[in-house]
């Protein structure tokens, strides 16, 4: 156990290390323990309350409860694996790869990972969560406590083992750029299509298609016989005498976690044996493509930004994920033809997230750019040229079926007001894009690498989730004068004419976009040894 405690402590010291070196990293771990902690407050504040209920309920109500734990757990833990392969992964700093020159034995080296995640914040946190579960049994008897507590033990140890299980087999079966970039973009998607769902669903779109009650407790019976959901179970095996059942799910969970280890040792001595033997092929190139019919510097530095765009899908898949969202808000408001316009709209809002960190995304390809003497217009004017001709014939494309689907090619006003929508929606777009120019040169926070989009760098959580919202803000913020102006015209009619918010919204859209370019250009030129150093450092937390 020596080795795993060293890797535990490890682990501890480079979260703390990076904590307090930072103080934004300060307030973002405080915030997150403050988060941690009301999550395992409301937790046990609900098993409280099902704790002192349980001993009155019906057999029936019992049984619905059963069922509804059974489905969380199995819903819970699939999330977190998706979570895992898309945004988290299994954290750089602690990753196999970085201990082989320590010789430790792969077993031991496997137990102290596991352990060093089991200890970690996110696994305390769900420890603690799922603890609540003996509150919920404790009037129920000793044993049935006791029982409660091995579930909740057992619940935590295999969603930890089956994360790790699937991670170690997408990093040891996809070794090319091409399988893991579908994958990231197929995940991501699905993520996205899930934390829309419950809109889905209030939609009204599955109206007419309830869902039975007894279908719910057949499907939960299934999963509670495999190690997604047979956790949760065993109190209530224990309490209904069912001692053969008992058994049978500890052996499912006792054998997963077996399983998982060994997964994780065979991907583990894999790697080791055949690291490189069957990576990628690179294609023998073929002339000069995109870069040679460019003219002078800016046309050589879109061509660059496009061939990047075509082989990063962390920024490809903003894409795909523009469609998922048209699609959605085309269901959602199937009834209300011109709330179809949503769609668009926020698609063209978040579509330029990517961009404003498109520094990190170059990394350390940037040093060229730099040396070559590339002046800081040059450089966003390429961005912004690369981007626009991918993504305005994107929204373009999508703004004319939306057009076409609202029913507004019949005239009349709602036809000039969906071209008042897709003005707006252009002029997000450009005004985005105005914002990212200065975001992207003032305010880098490191992304994953291309090559393991499935990874991210410990403890630069709170970075990547406070700098993006605080750009798509400031993009809507700036697009007030359209908003003002498109209320009165749209709304209450008669004030302004119904076509004047058309030309303000691209107006306002191209000064927001002529100003970010020239306030990105200066910040560029000033900052550009900062910038190095930081991508630099950054470089370091993604090898």
């Amino acid at each position: 156990m020596s080795t795993a405690s060293t890797i535990i402590a490890m682990r501890w010291s480079i979260t703390w290390g990076t904590i307090k070196h930072s103080s934004w990293q300060m307030v973002g771990a405080i915030i997150s323990l403050l988060m941690a902690i009301g999550t395992c407050l409301a937790s046990w504040q609900v098993a409280l309350t099902l704790g002192g209920w349980l001993p009155s309920a019906s057999p029936g109500d019992r049984q619905r409860m059963g069922t509804i734990l059974v489905l969380f757990m199995v819903g819970l833990t699939l999330g977190v694996i998706l979570i895992q392969l898309a945004f988290l992964g299994q954290g750089s700093n602690l990753s196999p790869s970085r201990f082989v020159l320590y010789g430790i034995p792969d077993s031991q080296l496997q137990v102290g990972l596991y352990l060093a995640g089991l200890t970690g914040p996110a696994g305390l946190t769900g420890l603690g969560c799922f603890l609540a579960l003996t509150a919920i049994y404790a009037r129920t008897g000793v044993g049935a406590t006791i029982m409660a507590l091995i579930a909740a033990l057992l619940a935590v140890m295999v969603m930890l083992a089956l994360s790790r299980a699937v991670l170690d087999l997408v990093g040891t079966l996809m070794v090319s750029q091409r399988s893991r970039s579908g994958l990231y973009l197929l995940v991501t998607v699905v993520i996205m299509l899930l934390c829309l769902l419950p809109s889905l669903l209030d939609s009204g779109i599955m109206d007419g298609m309830a869902v039975d009650t007894d279908s719910l407790k057949t499907a939960a019976d299934i999963l509670a016989w495999t190690p997604l959901g047979a956790a949760v179970r065993l109190p209530e095996d224990f309490l209904s005498g069912s001692w053969w059942a008992l058994v049978g799910r500890l052996c499912v969970e006792l054998t997963t976690l077996a399983l998982c280890f060994m997964i994780g040792m065979l991907c583990l001595r894999h790697d080791r044996l055949y690291a490189g033997a069957s990576a990628e092929r690179s294609a023998a190139p073929r002339g000069l493509g995109l870069l040679g019919r460019s003219r002078n510097v800016v046309d050589a530095m879109i061509a660059r930004s496009l061939i990047y765009l075509r082989q990063d899908p962390r920024k490809l898949v903003s894409y795909p994920l523009l469609l998922v969202v048209v699609i959605l808000y085309a269901i959602i408001f199937r009834q209300m033809p011109m709330m179809l316009w949503l769609g668009p709209i926020v698609g063209a809002w978040v579509l330029e997230v990517p961009e404003g960190n498109a520094l990190a995304y170059d990394g350390l390809a940037l040093r060229m750019e730099i040396a070559a003497g590339v002046k800081g217009r040059e450089d966003r004017l390429s961005r912004v040229r690369s981007h626009l001709s991918v993504a305005l014939p994107c929204i373009l494309l999508l703004g004319l079926v939306t057009l076409v689907f609202s029913g507004a090619m019949k005239g009349g006003p709602d036809l000039v007001i969906s071209l008042d929508m897709l003005a707006a929606t252009i002029g997000l777009l450009l005004s985005g894009l105005g914002v990212a120019q200065v975001f992207s040169a003032l305010l880098i926070y490191p992304v994953p690498s291309m090559d393991q989009p499935f990874t991210s760098p410990q403890g630069r959580a709170v970075a990547q989730g406070f700098l993006p919202m605080l750009q798509l803000l400031a993009s809507l913020v700036i697009m007030l004068p359209t908003l003002l102006v498109a209320l009165p015209a749209i709304i209450t009619g008669g004030i302004l004419p119904l076509w004047l918010p058309v030309p303000v919204a691209l107006a306002n859209g191209l000064i927001v976009l002529a100003a970010g370019v020239a306030l990105g250009s200066r910040i560029f030129d000033r900052r550009q040894s900062a910038i190095l150093l930081t991508l630099d450092r950054y470089a370091s937390l993604q090898s």
